[in-house]
């Protein structure tokens, strides 16, 4: 297993030359920042690069510190503005700007200058904190850290946004100085059973994995691990303490072959960015699911384009003339006139049934009913990604 891990690192892990390109690209943004005295601000590098984290081709992460009070829309993006003047606008709970210099992706992100990180005015005001928490407990994890971000990203369980619904970076971080180390925490993952457990966080709304934020004890931060992502993690360190590979973590693509047979649903697309849409159609996805039982899905996802596309797999498409309709058991209530609507009823088990005609009888009829305003193809349409295979699975 070493020399997996040791290839895998040195594949991940910048070379010196690309270490010091960001560094003093990084410090050469902190010099601009702070000779701009039009505005009033604090700028601090924070993220992977000011941790020493960063894997090969990281972006770099400029904060722009404000005082609370401060019209971030304006004078936050007028600052940032001068940083990157052609970056593109994009939001969290307020704008930010992405782009690049010299190669490097930046995003510069106004935000308030806040002394209690459990108090925060905006999203991402504690993010200064956890740079600073990382800093003080990292003791030399930086490669543990870099195969672990690596690692997660090779199962499709890294990343906090929407669509992966995975691990954050400074989660991979306080779990790695947690377990000390890589290894270690798969030896915990590979344990681990939803809801997992690691600390309590008085308040807050269920999760598949609780772990209290060192610099806020009343925040989950865990909150935006998924199931699915919680899933990807666990089968990932299970399979590789069974044979360890470094296609874990360098997966390569495979194809996979459709099981039964494919629906595209496509919806227009509600505006926002991904962090935002991609939920809503997730949510789309999920009230699809529920309608369609009686199609036996197998499998189901969802992908943004231009439109929102969600791509089903079911055992059919089509239902027969009849099928079967469960009614209530005989102690529940509603069981006589159940049986008085429906005489020729059977007892089966515990609970009454008829056979009856499908509501209908065609899949796209469901879909529509649910909703009108979906176009909905049999087949993989153009754009729609297919459900995907397990990555790293011979």
């Amino acid at each position: 297993m070493n020399k997996i891990l040791q290839e895998a690192l040195k594949r991940v892990q910048p070379n010196e030359k690309e270490a010091t390109q960001i560094t003093e690209l990084a410090q050469r943004l902190l010099d601009e920042a702070s000779s701009n005295k039009e505005i009033s601000f604090s700028p601090l590098i924070v993220g992977s690069v000011a941790k020493g984290t960063f894997l090969k081709g990281a972006d770099i992460d400029l904060f722009l510190r404000f005082e609370p009070g401060t019209d971030l829309k304006k004078k936050g993006l007028d600052a940032a503005r001068k940083i990157l003047p052609d970056g593109r606008e994009l939001y969290a709970q307020h704008p930010y700007l992405r782009g690049e210099i010299d190669g490097v992706g930046l995003d510069v992100v106004p935000c308030y200058a806040i002394d209690d990180p459990a108090d925060p005015i905006s999203a991402v005001d504690r993010t200064p904190f956890h740079t600073e928490w990382v800093r003080g407990n990292i003791a030399g994890m930086e490669d543990q850290i870099r195969l672990t971000k690596q690692f997660l990203k090779g199962a499709g369980a890294y990343g906090a946004g929407a669509a992966v619904g995975g691990f954050s970076g400074y989660l991979v971080e306080v779990l790695c100085i947690k377990y000390q180390g890589f290894t270690n925490l798969l030896d915990e993952i590979v344990n681990w059973r939803p809801p997992v457990k690691l600390g309590l966080v008085k308040g807050a709304p269920d999760s598949p994995i609780m772990l209290p934020d060192p610099v806020d004890g009343g925040r989950n931060v865990a909150a935006g691990v998924t199931l699915r992502g919680l899933g990807a993690a666990i089968l990932a360190a299970k399979a590789f303490t069974d044979k360890p590979s470094l296609d874990f973590f360098f997966p390569k693509k495979k194809e996979r072959a459709v099981q039964g047979y494919v629906t595209t649903v496509i919806l227009p697309h509600p505006g926002g960015n991904e962090e935002t849409a991609l939920p809503w159609l997730q949510r789309q996805g999920r009230k699809i699911c529920r309608a369609i039982t009686a199609f036996e899905l197998i499998a189901w996802n969802a992908n943004l384009g231009e439109k929102g596309f969600v791509v089903l797999e079911t055992s059919t498409v089509e239902l027969p003339d009849i099928v079967p309709h469960k009614g209530p058991a005989p102690w529940d209530k509603g069981a006589i006139e159940f049986l008085k609507k429906y005489p020729d009823a059977s007892l089966s088990g515990d609970r009454l049934e008829i056979g009856k005609p499908p509501r209908h009888s065609k899949i796209e009829e469901v879909i529509l009913e649910l909703l009108p305003e979906a176009e909905v193809k049999l087949g993989l349409e153009k754009r729609a990604e297919p459900v995907q295979r397990v990555p790293w699975l011979d």
